[in-house]
């Protein structure tokens, strides 16, 4: 029985996710980031080497006995003379596994819409957009580097606009909300200024532990906090304008089906309003994604390699996808 291999390398986490061709899951595991653009290709060239490795002990196979790959890494292809350098030490990293290279947004489409056109938005540590329409073109928006201001609705960009609302409220730009109080007493902050030692020499600036305090945004929300619930609604607008940036540059049907992944749409609730509104001239309807990306990556992984897709394998991966 033939085995598909899917790697989704992210900026907070990398997800392992080994199938038999029926979908069926035999081994999955989670490891670190692995954006190359932000820590490194050796760190990724790592990543996978200890995944990869792992999922084949657990499924008590050799890397000859995959039938075929695909791994997405977060960046790749983003800059376009980098792609045959990762390409290439990718492939001299596991010279017995027939696979395939490409961005994160191409297995979180393949899984979220099973391959049909459609507009996915991706909202995890960072954010990006991707649609393919009905000439079976692929059109990204977002995704611009985030020291560049970009990777808008993001959980970084949410952490960010967090520590934005923090400092003016600390320094009167801002009037007090429970926001000030909250990240005095859960980050045991003597004065405000300590959110400097905090972010910059504690936390040395990383983008994971940043994009992290988009779960206190959350809470801070749940709570009834206003400026929380703005700064989902900024967000959502910012998502928004990705999926508008797509649709203006493509084929699409009317309605457009708009799906969606990352954790930053686990309060989704917050995100719809702005979203709806953002969206108002673009007819379309919102769909919970069919199968997580790590799953997507699945189905790539069988079509790259000349395998078929059945119903039961969609299905079956339904299942596997949660595994790691």
């Amino acid at each position: 029985m033939a085995r598909y291999l899917s790697v989704d390398c992210g900026g907070t986490k990398t997800a392992f996710l080994l199938c038999r061709e029926d979908g069926t899951a035999e081994a999955g595991c989670i490891l670190g980031p692995a954006n190359y653009m932000v820590n490194g290709t050796d760190a990724v060239l790592s990543i996978l080497k200890d995944g990869i490795l792992k999922v084949c002990m657990q499924a008590g196979i050799g890397q000859s006995d995959i039938a075929g790959a695909f791994i997405a890494i977060a960046g790749f292809g983003d800059v376009p003379g980098d792609v045959p350098v990762i390409t290439r030490l990718v492939e001299e990293a596991f010279p017995r596994i027939p696979l395939a290279i490409g961005n994160d947004t191409e297995n979180a489409l393949a899984g979220s819409l099973l391959g049909k056109q459609g507009i996915h938005i991706i909202a995890g540590t960072g954010s990006i957009g991707l649609g393919i329409d009905l000439d079976g073109r692929y059109i990204r928006s977002g995704g611009w580097h985030h020291l560049f201001g970009g990777d808008e609705g993001s959980a970084y960009w949410i952490g960010c606009q967090l520590l934005v609302h923090f400092t003016k409220q600390a320094d009167g730009r801002e009037e007090k909300t429970d926001l000030y109080g909250y990240m005095m007493e859960k980050y045991k902050l003597d004065c405000p200024e300590d959110i400097l030692k905090l972010v910059i020499t504690d936390w040395q600036g990383k983008r994971d532990k940043i994009a992290g305090l988009s779960r206190d945004v959350s809470e801070l929300a749940e709570q009834g906090d206003p400026k929380a619930i703005e700064i989902f609604r900024c967000a959502s607008v910012e998502l928004g304008l990705i999926v508008e940036g797509i649709f203006s540059r493509g084929n699409f049907d009317s309605p457009v089906n708009i799906s969606y992944s990352g954790g930053v749409f686990k309060s989704m609730k917050y995100l719809r309003p702005g979203l709806e509104e953002t969206l108002t001239d673009v007819p379309h309807q919102l769909c919970e994604p069919q199968l997580l990306p790590v799953a997507g990556g699945i189905l790539l992984a069988c079509r790259k390699s000349g395998g078929s897709i059945s119903e039961e394998m969609t299905e079956n991966l339904k299942a596997a996808q949660n595994i790691s």
